[in-house]
């Protein structure tokens, strides 16, 4: 399943800010790089199974996760 990286970016901003309702727009974006997640997706480390199902390499493929698992996965790891 493909994603562009303008709507992969929009879902990244909107689980974030779900996530972080406390924080302003500029203090997300100042915690977080989406530009490098994005690219980090982009670049083939995650595939896209389903509506907000994704598997990552590191994982062997294996361990599903959802976009704010992903997001969180990726903040704990890189």
């Amino acid at each position: 399943m493909t994603i562009t990286n303008e709507e992969l970016r929009e879902e990244i901003y909107t689980d974030l800010i779900q996530e972080y309702d406390h924080l302003t727009h500029e203090e997300i974006t100042d915690m977080v790089d989406v530009e490098m997640i994005v690219t980090w997706i982009a670049d083939g480390n995650v595939e896209r199974l389903g509506e907000d199902t994704y598997v990552e390499h590191t994982t062997q493929w294996r361990k599903k996760f959802t976009m704010s698992e992903l997001i969180r996965f990726y903040l704990k790891e890189f």
